[in-house]
């Protein structure tokens, strides 16, 4: 068995033969990041290393910057696992000690290499098979989506919100209302990869840009630095996407399962413009992970705003009313705001629901409501509506309490008819 070895000379040994290896020759942050990573593993192994510390410490990022809208540490330390595998696997095939990085985990650990048939070799582990999701049928280009998104859930200890099965009258009629008209419905998760792209690109992707997937031009003609050039490609084709919108996609799959009402679950790369236009339609995210949103922003009554730097979000109230805030400003990791938009497609022939948070953890906020038999109530009564009348098209904004990355409570604290 291998085991966790305490000798600091083999392993600054190893650190530097790995760092000096061509693999990281080529890239002078991936070399800086392994480095900063071993020196801190040895020094001390049981320390807790935290995704703000390697931001500021390597990548010179302010001490107050937010982790949930600049993720770049995330994508190098998926990078470099990979790039770690590829030395021991080739050049580093006889090495007898390993540096792994665990999933969860930011912190390297050095091990003897697993002895099997009396040969040294690196077993990788397999990803994690996506849990089975009822009622809905989930494409394979989401599949790895689903796993990356339950592995992070696990790794932040995300406390999930498991789908009830009780009666709610009011939620099954606004939901056949919805997506009972015949016409199929597409729930498209966001695309957590974009936003990475889009990071290391310095400005938002255009839809057309991403219907088409112009990932090489976009690259060579936006991103200058050669090191973040070459890692933007290195993982622009993976999609993955956020837990809060795999677990509001399973609210909604179970939903729809007990309504009889076929709902299919794709990622936003795999729409199109004929679907958004003719099918119905449930868009999970901003117009930065989400692009397809853009196509309705201009109908709503509170607008996405996002500035790059330093990153900020909030929502525009349009026309504020007595009450009302003329913005609403989302504060890191402890108040969010989700829009919840209730719209015709554009072909009016069906509906178009955006659950738009102003990150990804808020987005849950927007499925617990749709979800939620006393939301779904005070809503009504917000609107004045008749017992028995169909819900009109609308809008509502949320403000989202975040705690420990979920969302324990929410409030309704705008609304507008369309």
């Amino acid at each position: 068995m291998g085991g966790t070895l305490t000798s600091q000379a083999q392993t600054r040994e190893l650190l530097d033969r790995v760092a000096n290896s061509p693999q990281f020759q080529k890239s002078k942050r991936l070399r800086e990041l392994l480095l900063y990573l071993g020196d801190r593993a040895i020094r001390d192994p049981n320390c807790v290393l935290r995704e703000q510390e390697i931001g500021i410490d390597v990548l010179g990022r302010p001490r107050d910057y937010d982790t949930s809208h600049d993720t770049l540490v995330r994508v190098l330390i998926s990078h470099l696992r990979k790039k770690l595998q590829e030395y021991f696997a080739a050049e580093g095939r006889d090495e007898s000690l390993l540096i792994e990085i665990p999933k969860g985990t930011y912190l390297p650990v050095f091990r003897l290499r697993e002895p099997r048939n009396g040969h040294t070799e690196i077993v990788e582990e397999p990803p994690p098979a996506a849990a089975p999701i009822r009622g809905r049928r989930l494409v394979p280009a989401v599949l790895a989506a689903v796993a990356a998104a339950a592995v992070l859930g696990w790794a932040t200890g995300y406390n999930s919100h498991p789908a009830r099965l009780t009666s709610r009258p009011s939620v099954e009629a606004f939901w056949k209302q919805l997506f009972g008209n015949g016409q199929p419905t597409n729930l498209a998760m966001s695309d957590v990869t974009l936003m990475e792209f889009e990071i290391l690109m310095g400005g938002p992707v255009q839809l057309s840009e991403y219907e088409a997937r112009e990932w090489d031009r976009l690259a060579d003609s936006r991103i200058q630095d050669p090191v973040r050039r070459e890692l933007a490609r290195a993982f622009v084709d993976r999609v993955t996407t956020a837990i809060s919108d795999v677990q509001v996609a399973r609210d909604f799959g179970v939903l729809s399962s007990e309504l009889h009402l076929p709902l299919n679950i794709i990622s936003a790369r795999d729409l199109s413009s004929p679907l958004v236009s003719s099918d119905n339609t449930i868009l999970l995210g901003s117009w930065r992970a989400n692009p397809w949103v853009g196509l309705f922003e201009d109908q709503t009554a509170f607008r996405a705003e996002y500035e790059e730097s330093p990153p900020r979000f909030q929502f525009v109230n349009r026309t504020p009313l007595p009450g009302e805030e003329p913005a609403y400003v989302a504060q890191w990791r402890r108040t969010g705001y989700c829009r919840v938009t209730f719209l015709q497609n554009p072909r009016r022939n069906g509906n178009t629901l955006l659950i738009t948070g102003s990150d990804v953890i808020s987005t849950e906020a927007g499925g617990r409501f749709i979800a939620s038999e006393d939301s779904i109530l005070q809503l009504r009564k917000r609107l004045n509506l008749k017992a028995g009348s169909p819900i009109p098209h609308f809008e509502v904004l949320l403000r989202a309490q975040i705690v420990n990355s979920t969302v324990p409570r929410f409030e309704l604290v705008a609304y507008r008819p369309h």
